[in-house]
């Protein structure tokens, strides 16, 4: 009987301790970078990179090495559109010092990151031209077909970018009926400004 009492507490312990990141993770939302068109299985979704350096700077007192997408960086964001819808992402390069792009890449487990991405590491042929990056304040179109369920990067091709943490999770679900993004809390610290809303 103490056996079985001592098992009880010892999943009921267990479920609390991941309780935190199943909470922390957030709910899907709507952006106002993401406009969903439903009727025509389309989805135009505004990248800016380092959108939050200017903030970053201002505060003085927190990392301003950080290089986002929209505010966001190292997979504390997860874009989410529908399979077989068209996406249509206006890119822009916000950035005060760098040259950034724009890729769509297989995960990439820290330890396995490239220094730098090549056109050739672009999942359906999306990517932003060229892979080294656009000037600052520049923007460019990318358009693609979102074919394939699965997990994938939104990364900067450029070099060390990618494994400075300049990426954010994109995934293709087919139980979707709008693209929408979610936060993972836990992954995105306080100190931080927040990303765009």
């Amino acid at each position: 009987m103490a056996m079985v009492r001592f098992t009880r507490l010892i999943l009921l312990a267990l479920a609390l301790v991941s309780l935190p990141r199943i909470v922390l993770a957030g709910e899907p939302f709507v952006p106002s970078w993401i406009k969903n068109h439903p009727t025509a299985t389309t989805v135009a979704i505004e990248i800016v990179a380092d959108w939050n350096q200017v903030e970053r700077f201002r505060r003085g007192n927190i990392r301003t090495d950080i290089i986002d997408f929209n505010g966001y960086w190292g997979g504390n964001l997860t874009i989410m559109v529908p399979a077989a819808w068209t996406v249509e992402l206006e890119f822009i390069n916000g950035s005060s010092s760098f040259r950034h792009s724009l890729m769509v890449t297989r995960v990439y487990a820290q330890s396995e990151m490239p220094v730098k991405l090549t056109a050739e590491d672009a999942i359906w042929g999306a990517y932003t031209d060229p892979p080294e990056g656009i000037k600052l304040n520049e923007r460019t179109q990318l358009n693609f077909v979102a074919k394939d369920v699965g997990n994938y990067f939104l990364a900067c091709a450029r070099q060390t970018h990618l494994m400075d943490g300049h990426w954010i999770y994109f995934e293709v679900k087919d139980d979707l009926k709008q693209a929408v993004a979610i936060v993972d809390e836990s992954r995105f610290p306080q100190e931080q400004p927040p990303g765009r809303p």
